[in-house]
């Protein structure tokens, strides 16, 4: 009898201590949600250079276990093309896929690549690409709160138009659309009119008449449809296009080493794809061109000698009003593009 009172007794404490365990102990942590990274890309959805960012998001997140993920915003869903950078800078958007040649006018360093006739051909820019990168870091986390985690180059930029331009004479009396400070000053020192406008309304102006053509990416123009409202191409190699991945540097800062160092391995990894890509774009654009009847123009080697002698001051002064940073950028330059000297473009059929 005692014995079932004692057993009893012990069963009852247990029981007390049961419930008062599970009543005074702290709440359980709620399960940790993943710390988001909300990605812009100029971009329209089904884009390649979107696609490639999209793929970039699913390799990453896959790798950081749910403690951050990446979610991509094409085209101006999330903010508008010119409020990127700023966006990027204090937080409102964690990162970008963007031309930091756009925002040239916050700092002119970062148009320096985009100075008309600087590289050779796509050949010279991707070689100097990445190194390229550190350099344009330093000024990101200086001026910008960002962090610079790689850079694009998207091959050169072409002549689209309503009309042929195979001589220095064409340019003038052109209306044509300048998508970056750089391409004006191409624009007006070849003759031409620029008109300021942003690439996404490229089409737009070009079917409306507005503007006569445009110094843009063949790529790009093929992926917007401009050759719907265009009727010639004109080869030149006259400036290369850029995009850059940026981060915001607070973030960036508070993410773990390893958590670092998967990001900066799937960008370079996303690099290096639409290097690639782009290689493989210069014949295939060129064809698409041919099979939808455009007149094509191959700017001879001569003539487009001409086109650079008009650039050559503006070229000089770029340099030298850049210091440390130009002299950085010019020692590259000359180095990629004696391992790659200019050839004009030579097509079958063309």
């Amino acid at each position: 009898m005692i014995g079932h009172k004692i057993l009893f007794s012990i069963i009852l404490i247990l029981f007390i201590s049961l419930i008062l365990f599970l009543f005074l102990r702290e709440p359980r942590d709620e399960i940790k949600k993943p710390v988001i990274i909300r990605l812009v890309v100029p971009s329209a959805v089904g884009d390649p250079l979107t696609e490639k960012d999209e793929e970039l998001a699913r390799r990453f997140n896959s790798r950081v276990n749910g403690e951050y993920r990446i979610q991509v915003f094409p085209g101006e869903s999330l903010a508008k093309i010119p409020e990127y950078f700023d966006a990027v800078r204090v937080g409102a958007i964690e990162m970008a896929d963007a031309p930091w040649g756009v925002y040239a006018g916050l700092d002119p360093r970062l148009s320096l690549i985009e100075t008309p006739f600087l590289f050779n051909n796509i050949e010279a820019g991707t070689a100097a690409a990445k190194r390229l990168l550190p350099l344009h870091d330093r000024i990101l986390q200086e001026r910008f709160n960002a962090k610079a985690l790689g850079l694009m180059h998207l091959s050169g930029m072409e002549v689209l138009s309503s009309r042929p331009i195979t001589i220095l004479e064409d340019w003038k009396g052109l209306m044509v659309g300048a998508i970056s400070p750089a391409m004006a000053i191409l624009i007006k020192e070849l003759g031409g009119s620029p008109v300021t406008i942003m690439w996404t309304d490229l089409y737009t102006s070009l079917q409306k008449g507005i503007i006569d053509g445009t110094v843009n990416g063949t790529h790009g123009s093929i992926e917007n449809g401009l050759m719907d409202v265009c009727t010639d191409v004109s080869y030149f190699f006259g400036s290369s296009g850029w995009n850059g991945f940026t981060i915001n540097l607070d973030l960036w800062k508070r993410m773990p080493p390893d958590i670092q160092q998967i990001l900066l391995e799937e960008v370079d990894r996303a690099v290096d794809w639409i290097h690639n890509r782009f290689a493989r774009w210069e014949v295939e654009d060129l064809e698409s061109f041919q099979k939808r009847g455009l007149n094509i123009h191959i700017i001879s080697n001569n003539e487009r000698e001409k086109w650079c002698q008009r650039l050559r001051t503006y070229q000089e002064k770029q340099f030298s009003s850049m210091s440390e940073f130009g002299i950085k950028v010019k020692e590259i330059v000359d180095e990629v593009n004696s391992k790659h000297p200019y050839h004009v473009k030579t097509i079958e059929g063309v």
